[in-house]
């Protein structure tokens, strides 16, 4: 049976969220750690975790983390994991933490976007409030100009079996479909952001655009041949 749009099935977790490697992570992690650095920012709130990879990465580095996600599967098993966050379910669209109460806040993994555009605007004016005056938003989103020169079918190789991948960007949106080999589907789709559009969304809810690059370097311009996008974002009163 088919789940509904941006619904991340335990199905996807075991074919597209394992055997990540620990290079990647620490990839990933470093970018945080410099953008957002001790001990100026101590306390993290990791919004869509997952099953906790970078949340487990910050807190073994002494950061103070919270990490939510509405799908209590993942949850659960990110505290099986253990490693030190508080794990807490909670759907973004909901959770509203008292002002001011973390000095960043990261949304890795495309987890930004999913939504219309009203919706996304809410989510990031949310996220602004959670974060103290110069607390940083470190977003990992999907990038327009690659996903706009490569549209159409793929087959993705597992280590469970080939996925196959139908994509394509329509007014600003980027559309995924999975087919498994057992012949079940996810849909995804994501509000995809250039550079100048995460700029003006930022200034709309307060906050101010300091970064946009690729490959998880700050020094790195964006570029069409690489699929992500990192934007830090500074909330400036």
């Amino acid at each position: 049976m088919d789940t509904e749009a941006n619904s991340y099935s335990s199905q996807w977790f075991e074919y597209f969220h394992v055997g990540i490697s620990e290079a990647r992570t620490s990839r990933e992690i470093d970018f945080v750690r410099h953008a957002a650095a001790l001990p100026e920012f101590q306390n993290i709130l990791d919004v869509c975790c997952g099953m906790g990879r970078h949340a487990r990465a910050l807190s073994g580095r002494d950061y103070a983390v919270t990490a939510i996600d509405r799908d209590p599967n993942a949850i659960a098993k990110a505290r099986e994991l253990g490693g030190g966050p508080n794990y807490v379910v909670a759907d973004i669209r909901d959770f509203e933490p008292a002002p001011g109460s973390f000095d960043a806040v990261i949304v890795m993994g495309q987890s930004f976007g999913h939504f219309d555009a009203a919706t996304n605007r809410d989510v990031l004016q949310r996220l602004a409030r959670a974060v103290r005056k110069r607390g940083l938003i470190i977003l990992d989103l999907w990038n327009p100009e690659f996903f706009e020169a490569n549209q159409g079918e793929r087959e993705l190789n597992t280590s469970r079996g080939v996925v196959r991948e139908l994509k394509g960007v329509e007014e600003g949106r980027l559309f995924v479909q999975l087919r498994y080999p057992a012949g079940t589907e996810e849909r995804f789709e994501w509000q995809l952001f250039t550079p100048k559009q995460m700029e003006q969304l930022a200034k709309a809810v307060g906050l101010h655009l300091l970064v946009s690059c690729n490959g998880f370097d700050s020094k790195k311009r964006p570029s069409s041949a690489d699929p992500r996008l990192q934007f830090v974002l500074e909330r400036a009163k």
